[in-house]
């Protein structure tokens, strides 16, 4: 037996070993899933603090079209975020599976491998991102007293993005061999950095929209480098059987593109399929604009919760596959829904009673129009009542991705997609703006039931999982 292979119990001993790594191949799965899944929502909610803080402080501070400018730029920018996030989900899977087989060498490869890569393509996009930002803001419609500031923003965003891919991937990485804390800690770190940083170069220096970009820019790049060391220091230094490993391996990238493809190809389908949206809200005016942004800002706080809970159980099923234990695989989905829903109801509630508090911390709420306040307290009011939804199929999601359904994930996510434009267009002439966001419920719905409905066909004769008779 080769010194980076273990069996499956030596390569469990070995990972406890690790104080901070949850073992999600032993133990009660509602246990395990609620542990894992804890730090990763705190966490999640921390990153959702970048743009956030951003789109706070300029707010309040430099009014409502600097607002609705950050707000366009975020539906560019979230196609930038969604490549550096799906090479980190789809390529943690399969680390994951090596982690459950206990094959050390792999896992060794696999991260240094994926770390190279994403840096190349990171590369690429900051410059692709750094030309086209004014061509892209101009066919989204992007209303002429805001173009300049948002365009400005886009620019330096993109300056950031090899930061942004190192830490994305690299807390993927984390969590892949089961440490959800370490993300966490060092996204809080970040956070704190970032919103001190706005205040003073937003704030302080008067540097506006552009202020808000460089404090990102600055935050990112401090949490990138730290936690490349820490993990360099984990998986390398402390290494002390001294699996060999290759720092670049082309037979394990081509095994992770795989992987890392599809998740790549569904966060960029999203956020393509976001910018479509973008642009049926930019025609009625900065103002419905500032409050769709301030709302949209709330909501991607709700959701964080549910995407965090389906990352946990895509690092559940692929471990628990990696290791033979299938039967397990079906108790963790059940945990991570039962999760879903009392986040679910805790929401409505927090949301139908504070919902016009939450607008105002976005909006000066007594000089801004009467239009910018009923879009943002319809988006919120309308969603508060379907979160449960987005829970149980971000839950359905993370397994499929576990157990590597990579094709019935994808295309689930283009139908959800392709139906929420279809839907948004269909009826924005008809309902209004609430189109845009009514949308999203039901995409959710209708990708739940075919993801669901292919499952069940693809599983009649393949494993003993149970899942398809959930």
């Amino acid at each position: 037996m080769s010194k980076d292979t273990y069996p499956h119990s030596q390569a469990v001993k070995n990972l406890k070993n690790k104080s901070q790594n949850v073992i999600m191949t032993e133990g009660d799965p509602k246990k395990i899933i609620f542990r894992f899944a804890q730090p990763l929502i705190l966490a999640n909610l921390f990153q959702q603090l970048y743009n956030t803080m951003d789109t706070i402080i300029v707010g309040k501070i430099n009014g409502d079209e600097a607002l609705a400018a950050v707000g366009v730029s975020f539906a560019v920018t979230m196609v930038m975020i969604a490549v550096a996030t799906g090479t980190g989900i789809g390529t943690s899977v399969l680390i994951a599976k090596y982690c459950g087989a206990g094959n050390k060498s792999k896992v060794k490869t696999g991260i240094s491998t994926v770390l190279i890569f994403s840096l190349m393509v990171a590369a690429l996009i900051a410059v692709l991102g750094a030309v086209l930002s004014m061509p892209l803001l101009r066919l989204l419609k992007t209303p002429q007293n805001i173009i300049n500031d948002a365009a400005d923003y886009l620019r330096i965003y993109s300056f950031g993005m090899p930061f942004m891919f190192l830490y994305n991937v690299q807390a993927s990485v984390f969590s892949a061999l089961g440490n959800s804390k370490t993300p966490f800690h060092l996204l809080v770190m970040s956070s704190i950095l970032n919103i001190g940083l706005d205040l003073l170069f937003v704030g302080g220096f008067s540097m506006g929209v552009s202020g808000a970009a460089w404090a990102t820019f600055i935050a990112q790049g401090v949490s990138a480098v730290i936690s490349f060391l820490l993990l360099a220091d984990k998986v390398y230094r402390k290494d002390t059987e001294k699996a060999e490993f290759s720092f670049f391996s082309g037979a394990v990238l081509k095994e992770m593109s795989s992987y890392a493809a599809v998740s790549v190809i569904q966060q960029s389908v999203v956020s393509v399929g976001m910018l479509i949206v973008q642009s049926a809200v930019n025609p009625f005016g900065s103002d419905v604009l500032a409050g769709y942004t301030a709302a949209s800002k709330i909501d991607s706080f709700a959701i964080m919760p549910f995407i965090a809970c389906g990352n946990a159980v895509s690092t559940y099923t692929a471990q628990n596959l990696g290791a033979g234990k299938k039967e397990r695989i079906r108790e963790g989905y059940k945990a991570s829904v039962l999760l879903c829903a009392g986040i679910a109801v805790i929401e409505f509630a927090v949301i139908m009673l504070l919902r016009r508090r939450f607008l105002g911390f976005f909006m000066d709420l007594s000089s801004s129009s009467a239009s910018a306040i009923e879009t943002g307290m319809g988006y919120m009011t309308d969603l508060a009542f379907c979160y449960i939804i987005m829970g149980i199929n971000s839950s359905f999601n993370g397994m499929l991705r576990g157990l590597g359904c990579l094709k019935l994930f994808l295309s689930g996510s283009i139908i959800n997609l392709t139906f929420r434009i279809i839907f948004t267009y269909a009826l924005v002439s008809v309902i209004g703006v609430s189109a845009v966001w009514l949308s999203m419920p039901a995409g959710w719905v209708l990708s739940f039931i075919y993801g669901r409905v292919g499952y069940r066909v693809m599983c009649k004769k393949k494993d003993s999982t149970g899942i398809s008779d959930i």
